[in-house]
């Protein structure tokens, strides 16, 4: 039978050993945490592709449109020289030809489009023109 000398030195180095044992644990998450940590911040993002421009905002197209809100109405405007294409709310494009040889008023005799020193108006059949926002 053991002494009690002999079963103090040996749960004294039980716990000793229990401690070295928690110590290790402790460090290796540390050490885990480390390495994980180090190779999340080296991680390079995916570099989100540069979207096209699409032809009616300009690029490679002579004609852009522009978009503008008048009244409640929004339209998408190309001007075209001796014409305007004229989208009304997502419809399709109407033509309206240049009344005159200045080339600010455009009109089908249904639908007007009038740009007078830069601001832009719009008259559907023979109502007042509407101012316009946009463009």
């Amino acid at each position: 039978m053991p002494t009690t000398q002999q079963m103090s030195i040996k749960s004294q180095t039980d716990s000793a050993d229990a401690a070295r044992n928690h110590v290790r644990r402790v460090l290796r998450s540390i050490v885990g945490t480390m390495v994980v940590s180090t190779l999340a911040a080296c991680q390079h993002p995916t570099p989100t592709p540069t979207p096209t421009p699409s032809p009616s905002i300009g690029v490679g197209n002579p004609f852009p449109i522009s978009s503008y809100v008048c009244g409640g109405t929004r339209l998408d405007v190309r001007l075209m020289g001796e014409s305007a294409s004229v989208s009304v709310d997502g419809a399709a494009a109407v033509d309206l030809p240049a009344l005159g040889k200045s080339g600010t008023t455009f009109s089908n005799g249904r639908q007007t489009l009038l740009i007078d020193q830069g601001r832009t108006s719009w008259a559907p059949g023979r109502a007042m023109p509407v101012a316009c926002t946009g463009g």
